[in-house]
């Protein structure tokens, strides 16, 4: 039978009890805090309590293990803050006012964390178990080894580039919409509840019951103060009002924009009195527009008017597509069916009827690509220093990059058309959108005759989020409001396997997802070099310059010598 005392409450490693591990350094005189349960603490004559990970105002997250399994894991102890004291036997006393805001909140966090078991998601821990234990309850979860989001910035440099930041954070989105699909609020997202794992994947802390809005008022006047993350936690929380899925939707932008950007974003509570987030303006020229607008979006002050849910997000950070653009384009269509409209009545001359949608078109053009690059960033929304001047040039450079204005066929330009009744159809010269993105072809004046419909998304030789493929060839002319399917590029799916010997395994992991590797076929293997410096790739399979593709298996030979190191701040 394993025996517990031998097991070091901060690694969970066998080290023959000593009271300072010689694996991890952990000291066994720095107990944990006496309202949590000790370390050393046994559950259920199964679960051994360790160090703790992460605590806040509703539960505590430990390192433990699970002898049954004889595996490491977390194990998540609901305990409200303001609600709970901790008895000398370590059960949970709650007082008599207490109850019914204390039970609430333990049926929630009992059925949020059940439904959980068994339901496999890439970016969140596993739930193995949940029970009720000690006059609370417990959740027993995969244990993730890694360092959160924030420490991880503070040792890359404070922030990723975009291309870095995306491969990263594709697999967390996915997971946090499965985790909104199934009604559950995470509420608590930040660089702090993320963390980043030794096998390069992002992945959630836990799942709080804050999204919920368990027990934040109590009677008696007691209270349980909400999870807050000054700088990412959305207006809403500082309120009370029922947080749904734009509350995780205005969190993850704020993360998002530290790790571009490098710095916090102002306090959502100081912004409702006063807006004062900026963005630098060189990194208006640094990132693509739609990742500017989507976060724009998502970081709105007022719910109704913020991006509405994770999969919208999703495809404005992705592919832009932005209400705003969806909308610029059925305005677009609308107004030139007007204008067509009023031709055949007769109300305006032809001539002049074009000439004037033409001067609206482009101002309205001209208009939406500034506000969208920019002024919807900084003046109307909060990125409040860009230079004006940038914003002129980028739109001029715009307009004279798009394909020339389709032209307008009529009955006597083409006099091989028998018939009369089509022959008063106007028709229009379909642009060429291969090789552009969908995020500025949206924009452009030649699509105000035609609707533009997304027939899919596949991997191609291009790079992802430029069109490769459309239903109708540039050059044919087609009536007004005609759909023109697109597909959109994933990006390639076979490349070159880079370089990567001498990297850290996060480094190297980082530069494999930026190129499009499937996180689940990233292998890792141990390998030992006195010579080589301690945690570098010192060797990999596929070799530097061999084809590969996004499903291809990657090994990463990681060197196990141990240089010097102080471990601080590991979840392991």
């Amino acid at each position: 039978m394993l025996n517990f005392n031998r097991l070091c409450p901060g690694c969970m490693k066998d080290n023959g009890g000593e009271s300072v591990c010689s694996i991890c350094g952990y000291d066994s005189s720095n107990n944990n805090p006496p309202d949590k349960l000790p370390a050393r603490f046994i559950i259920r004559d199964r679960y051994y309590v360790g160090k703790i990970l992460f605590s806040n105002a509703e539960c505590t997250v430990y390192l433990g293990f699970d002898s049954v399994e004889n595996k490491t894991v977390n194990i998540k102890e609901f305990f409200p803050y303001g609600l709970a004291e901790r008895n000398p036997d370590k059960t949970v006393f709650v007082s008599r006012q207490a109850q019914y805001a204390f039970n609430d909140g333990l049926m929630k966090f009992l059925d949020i964390n059940r439904k959980f078991i068994g339901f496999p998601l890439t970016s969140l821990p596993s739930t193995y178990s949940v029970f009720e234990e000690n006059s609370t309850g417990y959740a027993i979860c995969e244990a993730v080894s890694g360092i959160t989001l924030k420490s991880f910035l503070a040792r890359n440099g404070g922030r990723l580039r975009w291309e870095q930041a995306r491969s990263l954070f594709l697999p967390l989105i996915d997971t946090l919409k499965a985790i909104n699909d199934v009604g559950v609020i995470h509420g608590s997202i930040s660089p702090e509840s993320i963390i980043v794992c030794r096998d390069g994947k992002l992945r959630l802390l836990f799942v709080p019951v804050g999204g919920t809005n368990v027990a934040r008022q109590t009677e008696g006047n007691l209270s349980m103060t909400p999870v807050l993350y000054d700088g990412y936690s959305a207006p809403e929380k500082y309120t009370g009002v029922n947080a749904d899925e734009r509350t995780d939707v205005y969190s993850l932008c704020a993360t998002i924009f530290t790790v571009l950007i490098g710095t916090v974003p102002p306090s959502a509570n100081e912004r409702v009195k006063k807006d004062s987030l900026t963005l630098p303006s060189h990194f208006a020229e640094e990132l693509p527009r739609q990742v500017l607008v989507s976060l724009a979006n998502g970081m709105q002050i007022k719910p109704e008017e913020r991006t509405p849910d994770i999969e919208t997000l999703k495809n404005e950070l992705i592919y832009g597509e932005t209400r705003e653009n969806i909308r610029k384009a059925q305005r677009s269509a609308e107004n030139q069916k007007a204008a067509e409209n009023r031709r055949v009545a007769g109300a305006v001359p032809a001539e002049k009827e074009e000439k004037k949608a033409s001067g609206v078109k482009y101002a309205f053009a001209a208009a939406g690509i500034t506000a969208l690059c920019f002024l919807v960033i900084g003046a109307v929304v909060y990125f409040k220093i860009i230079k004006p001047k940038n914003v002129k040039d980028n739109a001029s450079s715009k307009n004279e990059s798009t394909v020339s204005s389709s032209e307008v066929i009529s009955s006597e330009e083409n006099p091989s058309d028998t018939d009369s009744s089509k022959s008063n159809v106007p028709t229009y010269v379909v642009p060429k959108l291969t090789g552009k993105k969908y995020a500025d072809v949206i924009d452009s004046k030649d699509l105000a005759h035609f609707k533009l419909v997304i027939k899919g998304k596949e991997f191609s030789d291009m790079e992802a989020g430029l069109i490769c493929e459309q239903s109708i060839q540039p050059g044919e002319r087609k009536e007004h409001n005609t759909p023109i399917e697109v597909t959109i590029s994933l990006g390639r799916s076979e490349f070159n396997m880079p370089n990567v010997i001498n990297l850290t395994e996060t480094e190297a992991k980082l530069e494999l997802l930026k190129r499009g590797l499937l996180y689940d076929n990233i292998e890792i293997a141990s390998a030992y070099d006195t010579d080589k410096a301690p945690g570098a790739v010192i060797k990999q399979s596929p070799e530097a310059n061999r084809k590969i593709n996004t499903e291809t298996r990657v090994t990463l030979h990681i060197n196990t010598y141990e240089g010097p190191s102080d471990g601080s701040g590991d979840h392991n």
